[in-house]
């Protein structure tokens, strides 16, 4: 009950503090961060969506379940560990995209990349600060969570 309620406030936390230079993306939006029904999940989750740098990256899992690794190119490719970046065991994960480029994210416990649990991006430059992130509105990610869209995210997220 406490671990629910340290979440509860960190996503509270989040929410009030907010960041006007980036979008927040829900990765798998209500699925979170999680072993998919199939393999492309996330990677079909990412493809209308353009993601810049100032972005963030909210990775909804179980701390113990799951856990976040950014890796190379290679690791991504073959499931492996050997050039990781950086590690993330505490869920959910708030990762803000600090340079474009090719960024590759999997969960490295057991054989859950294996099963589809890993993500690939490229980042990009946000081309001109008065134009920040003109997605197409059915497919932008949310600008900034209310406290009612970070509550329903949470219990979503508890619940399914």
């Amino acid at each position: 009950m406490a671990k629910n309620i340290h979440v509860l406030l960190v996503l509270f936390l989040y929410a009030a503090v907010g960041d006007a230079a980036g979008m927040n993306h829900i990765v798998g939006k209500s699925f979170g961060w999680t072993i998919p029904q199939n393999a492309s999940f996330y990677q079909d989750w990412a493809a209308p969506r353009t993601f810049y740098v100032g972005d963030k990256l909210v990775f909804l899992y179980s701390s113990g379940m799951h856990n976040l690794i950014e890796v190379s190119k290679e690791d991504f490719e073959a499931c492996t560990q050997k050039n990781t970046i950086t590690i993330h065991f505490s869920g959910p994960t708030i990762l803000k995209i600090t340079k474009p480029g090719d960024h590759y994210f999997i969960c490295g416990l057991r054989r859950h990349c294996f099963g589809g649990q890993k993500l690939s991006i490229k980042a990009e430059e946000l081309p001109d600060p008065l134009a920040i992130h003109s997605h197409s509105p059915k497919y932008s990610s949310l600008p900034c969570f209310s406290l009612v869209s970070v509550l329903s995210i949470f219990l979503i997220f508890l619940f399914v």
